[in-house]
């Protein structure tokens, strides 16, 4: 989609009955809590289905809550999981903000009724490329390798998980 085509994207409206599937509060015209993402690669905006403060605090803190959870998790097959993922760079969920078509992979950016402007949906703290590789490593730290108990650990610098 060129930048001419975005300028002319109109964005949507809620649906009658929308509510969000967190606070289930009603989505309306009249309280400006309307929210659409877009996908990528197809560039297809979609309602979301939680309302614009929901999409918002998740923005605002879902990088640093998987961080937090890697080095605060005892579930040493959650802390697997987690790193296998790493760290999220874009907003998610796949229940408010499904991704329907299987070629896309992420969440670009946001719309909020609110203010009518596009945003970035690229989370708070989250980091690219080499920055986010050498953050990764970081946290492989909170693995307790199998028959090493953490205060076997010699390294002073090494936290185990607890």
């Amino acid at each position: 989609m060129s930048s001419q085509e975005e300028c002319l994207y109109e964005h949507g409206k809620p649906a009658t009955d929308m509510c969000c599937l967190v606070t289930y509060e009603d989505i309306t015209d009249e309280d400006k809590n309307y929210a659409e993402y877009q996908c990528y690669p197809s560039m297809k905006w979609k309602p979301a289905l939680f309302e614009m403060c929901v999409v918002q605090q998740m923005l605002d803190d879902q990088f640093h809550r998987y961080v937090e959870r890697v080095k605060k998790t005892d579930c040493q097959a959650e802390l697997r999981r987690l790193l296998k993922a790493g760290p999220p760079i874009y907003v998610s969920d796949k229940h408010g903000l499904p991704m329907d078509d299987d070629d896309d992979t992420h969440i670009i950016k946001l719309w909020y009724a609110s203010d009518g402007e596009e945003r970035s949906a690229k989370l708070d703290g989250a980091v690219e490329g080499v920055e986010r590789e050498e953050l990764l490593e970081s946290l492989k730290q909170f693995i307790i390798v199998e028959g090493k108990e953490a205060e076997d650990d010699e390294d002073a610098d090494k936290k185990p998980a607890t």
